[in-house]
């Protein structure tokens, strides 16, 4: 539970150092297969964040990138 309390307060003094408003409630977090499921709802409860598989896309691109970025973003190379 500590852990997640420091990310907290490193999250809230980028906020206050950067200017800008992290929306939690709109945020993802991915974990590694090897993190109990019960740490990651504790993420979720402290954070406020949704524990996702990282399978999502964001602004059209996808939120994990794989070793092989040449096949991650070539439809970007296509469509230019």
């Amino acid at each position: 539970m500590f852990q997640q309390l420091v990310i907290k307060n490193i999250l809230s003094l980028y906020e206050s150092t950067s200017g800008q408003a992290i929306s939690l409630p709109k945020s993802e977090i991915y974990c590694s297969r090897n993190v109990p499921n019960p740490f990651k709802q504790t993420i979720d409860n402290i954070l406020g964040v949704h524990v996702v598989l990282g399978t999502c896309n964001y602004l059209v691109l996808p939120s994990m990138i794989g070793r092989d970025h040449n096949a991650t973003f070539s439809y970007i190379k296509d469509r230019v």
